[in-house]
């Protein structure tokens, strides 16, 4: 197993084993989700395609944005923002597994995929997990969680904008599937 699959195997474990720590102490629904997200990015890890190209400074912000917290998560949430954020959890979820073996934290050209959901926005697996993030986030509105989400927006943006640049086949792609993250807008 190549070095920064095993380093990818690990540090995704370590985040399943905090998800698990902060279910505990703050169960919830959303934050308990965050234990199969992460277990499925660590066994990905393990089986992942191995890169043609790369962008090592995308590696920094994807691993930043894995680590962003979104503060304290509250146990109440308005019906109408769970079905909002569970929707953006299972967009994530559908991506991810579409993935694959394609998947990785740093931008990289580990083959480009075009099947549903990634036929309808480019980056379905980003625009899925913000949703997730935003009903952590309106769970428990704080001006520091605020901050946190809007940094985590301009990290995908910018992690989406060095993805566009390494894969092989983008331009085509491009042509096919118009938008970036959310239809009519971007």
């Amino acid at each position: 197993m190549h070095f920064g699959n095993r380093l990818g195997f690990i540090f995704f474990s370590f985040s399943t084993t905090l998800a698990l720590l902060a279910g505990i102490k703050s169960p919830s629904l959303l934050a308990w989700l965050a234990v199969p997200h992460n277990l499925i990015l660590s066994v990905l890890y393990l089986v992942r395609n191995e890169e043609k190209t790369s962008n090592r400074n995308g590696l920094w912000l994807g691993l930043i944005a894995a680590l962003l917290p979104m503060t304290s998560y509250s146990k109440g949430i308005h019906p109408a923002w769970l079905v909002f954020s569970l929707s953006g959890y299972v967009l994530m979820i559908w991506s991810l597994l579409r993935l694959g073996k394609s998947f990785g934290i740093a931008p990289a050209d580990r083959g480009l995929v075009t099947q549903t959901p990634y036929n309808v926005v480019r980056h379905p697996m980003y625009l899925g997990e913000l949703a997730y993030r935003w009903g952590l986030v309106y769970s428990s509105l704080t001006p520091l969680s605020m901050i946190l989400f809007v940094l985590l927006i301009g990290i995908q943006v910018a992690r989406i904008i060095m993805e566009e640049k390494i894969i092989s086949g983008y331009t085509e792609y491009q042509s096919a599937t118009r938008w970036r993250l959310l239809p009519g807008i971007w």
